[in-house]
């Protein structure tokens, strides 16, 4: 079932984090239900979730618009406060991009935002990178970032070195924006 292979994918992301990291995940109201199912069961401690208001959807007469999206969010064991961590708001307001690489691609400046739920200067893991949207923004908030994408065309047509600094490890470029 879906929640078997999202609870089995979450436990080997949560083995390769330090303890108190992180995780956040976007999904919509449909699987919010199984996402934090999955979550727990993979041993992350639920923490909550954020919403990104998508501000415009396709509008249905009669029903509620479906113009944001949940972000679950959770950590690996214990997530002490005194981390120097600012704030984060509650509801991330931005539009989706013009002009996406990718079905799911989110916006850059929200991506900036969220990755300063890590510790400053860590590392982070993204398993479905699309576009790459999220190891853009990790790069630019000053973290590593390690991007995974089952469809290696997506990022391989899109992605251009930033020749700020030279990247670490083995990564070779990084998305456009």
């Amino acid at each position: 079932s879906w929640t078997r292979w999202m609870a089995e994918w979450l436990s080997d992301a949560r083995k390769a984090c330090k303890p108190g990291a992180p995780v956040c995940l976007f999904i919509d109201w449909r699987q919010y239900p199984s996402i934090t199912d999955a979550l727990q069961w993979a041993g992350w401690i639920w923490r909550g979730c954020a919403v990104w208001d998508k501000m415009t959807s396709r509008p249905q007469k009669g029903r509620f618009r479906q113009q944001s999206e949940y972000i679950v969010w959770g950590s690996n064991g214990p997530m002490p406060v005194n981390r120097p961590v600012g704030c984060l708001p509650g509801v991330f307001r931005y539009a989706n991009p013009q002009n996406r690489i990718h079905v799911t691609e989110k916006p850059l400046q929200l991506m900036r935002d969220l990755v300063k739920i890590c510790v400053p200067g860590g590392r982070i893991l993204d398993p479905f990178c699309g576009a790459g949207t999220t190891v853009l923004a990790s790069r630019l908030e000053g973290y590593e970032a390690v991007g995974i994408s089952w469809v290696p065309t997506v990022c391989a047509l899109h992605w251009k070195p930033i020749r700020k600094k030279k990247p670490p490890n083995n990564l070779q470029g990084y998305p456009r924006g």
